[in-house]
């Protein structure tokens, strides 16, 4: 029963020792959306008066541009407008430790 209590302790007093800011960072910041346009859905485009959503998997670099796209969930029609305006999107690139890191981000886009 004491051994609990004396291990607790010990873990507590090990964590007293981090510095400060690795206590009260997390170890993981994903990328954070700034800006996007919106799709060019006018007359004459692909998407024009088409309706559904699109889902698309960005690689958002550890500089904040989006780099590779796929496409996980949408109509054809409507992926080429949402993969255009994705290209175009400002990030906050996600971190780890503090440190840029390019990271995966899930983008739905709702037409």
């Amino acid at each position: 029963m004491r051994l609990i209590p004396v291990v607790c302790l010990f873990a507590s007093a090990a964590l007293f020792s981090l510095p400060l800011h690795a206590q009260s960072m997390p170890p993981v910041t994903p990328p954070r959306l700034i800006s996007i346009p919106t799709p060019d859905c006018r007359a004459g485009k692909a998407c024009h008066g088409s309706h559904g959503q699109v889902r698309l998997i960005l690689d958002v670099l550890d500089d904040g541009k989006v780099g590779d796209i796929r496409v996980e969930l949408g109509k054809a029609s409507l992926t080429d407008a949402a993969m255009q305006v994705a290209q175009q999107a400002e990030f906050v690139p996600g971190s780890y430790l503090g440190k840029p890191q390019s990271m995966n981000f899930v983008l739905n886009l709702h037409f």
